[in-house]
């Protein structure tokens, strides 16, 4: 390798820290704010020489860090991380995000990275919608636990039992004149009036 390197992953920033190879030059720093544009224009730096590769530990964000050094032409090497904090050892001290990717890079110069599987790009697609939609579920269901919990606390009836939930409910809302509307139906507003109160 030309040169090696390892990037530590942030929210915030990206620390990095890397070693020259053919001069023995050691540079580290850090990529802030941490996204696509920044580390496109921070990357360019390698532009034209010949085998770069950069250790990322697997973590929240590794996708697009990994995408935009491969676009770059630079290797990318995703780190198991609970591996990577065994190989650290024990802690003698405060660690930092400039101590992991120093780690990260003296790992992969010594060829000793932990290793992880990743997944095909069809199976990450997939797993991401998935894990959205889950998310989704659950807001979905706790907003309404919440609904229901108003509504019961200003005394409205159970939303959801024969109001528009149903066929039946939804023609009887178009047909009916508001006020000989059952009361579950005709005080389902009452409950976002109650709220704002």
């Amino acid at each position: 390798m030309s040169i090696v390197g390892g990037l530590d992953i942030h929210r915030k920033q990206l620390t990095f820290d890397y070693l020259d190879q053919t001069t023995g030059e050691v540079k580290s720093g850090r990529i802030a704010p941490a996204d696509r544009e920044h580390l496109a224009v921070w990357l360019r730096r390698f532009e034209g020489v010949e085998q770069v590769a950069f250790a990322v530990e697997a973590c929240t964000g590794w996708r697009y860090v990994v995408e935009c050094l491969q676009a770059a032409g630079v290797m990318a090497q995703p780190a198991e991380p609970a591996d990577t904090a065994a190989a650290r050892g024990r802690k003698r001290r405060a660690k930092t995000d400039r101590a992991d990717s120093r780690l990260l890079r003296q790992l992969l110069d010594g060829d000793r990275v932990p290793r992880c599987w990743i997944p095909p790009q069809q199976v990450l697609e997939h797993r991401a919608l998935l894990e959205l939609y889950h998310d989704l579920r659950r807001e979905h269901t706790a907003w309404i636990q919440r609904i229901h919990a108003v509504c019961f606390h200003q005394g409205t009836t159970h939303l959801g039992t024969g109001a528009v939930g149903t066929e039946a409910g939804r023609k009887l809302e178009h047909t009916q004149d508001p006020k000989q509307r059952p009361p579950n139906m005709a005080n389902r507003t009452s409950c976002a009036a109650g709220r704002s109160r």
